[in-house]
Order: structure tokens, then sequence, then C-alpha cells
């Protein structure tokens, strides 16, 4: 006997992988947002052009809606108040088949990057989290805190303000100019407004910064135009925060650089084991234990900080101006820590 084998028809072939398509781009869709039937209807037609959905859209939506519920098992609910449809379990689309390693490196990212972190103002690490998380399998969805943590000096207390925010990361990404009014501690009544090139945002001992060259400061204060000032993001005056037409330089301004040297005592420096805290650090150890490190730092006050964690154990030798503001630390600390009976 003589088995035959009947071809598909090459029409038929091509409306299925047709159909798997337009389920899949369905998909995706929902696993991106939540959506109303207009906004479906309107991605499957901006994808696949006159070979989308026919008049009788909303009908055909439905039957492709309940295909992705029957045959792939991903639950879909429909939320009556928003009018909108959204994704809770991915059925068989849970392709994601990680190795040990990389769900330890989710589970570190859930730890130390919480919904209430300050980067959740500017990076939705939780949102990816959840996201990666549907895609496993339900025996690899359990969180497990990591035991790696990252101790950072600090937390963030007050509130971003979300449209300050917003408007400051779409100035650095666009790279326009930006003007806002400011309170530093040098202001003892009202902020002054400064207008200010972006060039990005950074985080350190537990607040947001903002990298910019100062341009205009109204009225003139401490501030030094045409220098570059870090300003702390919850400083910023909520709602004056505006983007300006101008386009930053195509180059960031030359900035003052000062070259740093300075001395470890062997308390420190004899295992020979020195973190480098500063662009173009070189480290000399000595053969009586201590180390000399030289460095290039254009921020003076932010240097004095992270020296400080050193106490005594650090001498400054150069530049002078550093050197000047760790005698006047000294003496401040002197003055507030008596010896008793002085």
């Amino acid at each position: 006997m003589r088995w035959h084998m009947t071809n598909r028809p090459s029409g038929v072939r091509r409306s299925s992988k047709q159909t798997f398509r337009r389920r899949l781009v369905i998909f995706r869709s929902l696993f991106r947002e939540p959506c109303t039937s207009d906004d479906l209807i309107a991605i499957v037609n901006a994808e696949f052009g006159q070979d989308g959905y026919p008049s009788a859209a909303a009908m055909a939506l439905k039957h492709d809606l309940d295909a992705l519920k029957r045959e792939y098992g991903c639950e879909i609910r429909f939320d009556r108040t928003q009018r909108t449809y959204s994704l809770h379990h991915v059925g068989d689309f849970a392709i994601l088949d990680l190795p040990r390693e990389s769900l330890e490196a989710l589970n570190f990212l859930d730890t130390n990057f919480p919904e209430d972190h300050m980067l959740s103002a500017f990076v939705s690490v939780q949102k990816l989290l959840r996201q990666m998380r549907m895609l496993l399998p339900d025996t690899e969805r359990t969180i497990t805190p990591s035991s790696l943590t990252i101790r950072s000096f600090g937390r963030q207390q007050r509130v971003f303000d979300a449209t300050t925010m917003r408007t400051i990361r779409k100035a650095v990404e666009n790279r326009q100019m930006l003007s806002f009014s400011y309170t530093s501690n040098f202001e003892l009544n009202g902020s002054r407004k400064h207008t200010v090139a972006p060039y990005g945002l950074f985080m350190r001992d537990g607040h947001m910064y903002l990298d910019a060259v100062l341009i205009h400061v109204e009225p003139a204060g401490n501030a030094v135009p045409h220098t570059t000032v870090e300003y702390r993001l919850e400083r910023i005056v909520k709602k004056t925060a505006q983007l300006l037409p101008n386009v930053i330089p195509a180059e960031r301004p030359p900035q003052p650089r000062y070259q740093l040297v300075y001395r470890l005592d062997a308390v420190v420096a004899r295992r020979r084991d020195l973190a480098t805290f500063f662009p173009d650090s070189t480290i000399t150890y000595h053969d009586d234990d201590t180390a000399t490190v030289r460095a290039v730092v254009t921020n003076l006050w932010t240097t004095r900080q992270v020296l400080l964690r050193y106490g005594g154990a650090c001498q400054v030798q150069e530049p002078a101006e550093l050197v000047t503001m760790f005698r006047q630390t000294a003496q401040e600390l002197a003055s507030r820590y008596p010896e008793p009976g002085k």
C-alpha cells in the first residue's frame, strides 16, 4: 500500500501564518501595557495594512483574544471601568528558561531596587522584573531575597516631583537648555533662577543630581557661570523647570581641572589594595607602607567629601585650594570637639 501525502494548499498556510502573526502582535501589545479594543485594532492595522482587520474589526479582535486564551492559555482580563484589556498570565508564551545565575541576577535587582527606590522616578526596574518573571515558567517565578546588597550612604527622603523629573530627562535626552528655580544651602531666603546646559543625571550618597554647566543665574549668587554645577534634584523648585529652545553645545565647555595629590598612611595603605575614586588615578606604594595617589578632579567640594572618609590617615598635598579647604575643615572640627577641661 502506498501512502500519499496531501499537500496543504499554500493559501491555507499563508492564512494560518498571518493569523498567528496577528495574534502575536496582540500578545506583544498587551504584554507592554493594557490596551483598549480601538488600540489593538489600530496596532494590528498599522502592522499589516490592508491585510489587517476587516470592517467587522471588533468581532475579529474578540475571536483573536478568545484564541489566545483558549489555544495558548493566556489569561486576559477586561477592565470595565477603564475599558481596557490586560495580560495577567502569558500561558504557553512563557518562553524564558533562564540558568540559575540569571535568576540570581533578577533576585539581586528585586532586592536592591524596590518600588520605593529613588531610581523608580527614572528607571522602571520593578516593571521590567515583572515582565521578565511573566515569561518564566511558573516554577521559577518565586522571588528569593538576594544575599548580595548595595549599601549606600544615605537615603532620599523627599518625593521627586514627577513633572519636574520628566522635563529634566527630556532636556538631557534632547540636549536642550533648561531653566529652573533652585534653592541651595547658601540661600537664606527664596531661590534663584538658573539657566543651564544639562549633560546627565547621577546618584551619589543617597541623592540624585543633575550634572550641568551653569549659563546664567538671576540674581547673581555664589555659583559661577560657565562652570559645572551638580544640582540636587529635590532642591529644584516644583513646577519651575522649563525646556528652552536652545540646543546645548556639541562639546562640553572646558572646565577647571585640578591635579590632585594625596598621601595615605600605612594604616590604610599597607595591604596595597587601595580603591581609586577619581579619573586618571595612579597609586605609588612606598617602602614605609604609605601610598601617594595622583588624579585629576574638577569638583573640589566633592573631592573633599570623598577623602574625609580616611579621617586623619589622609594628607592632601595638591592643589593648594583643596589644602586650604581641609585646613578650614580641621579647624572647624577642632572647635567643635575641644579637649575636656579646655
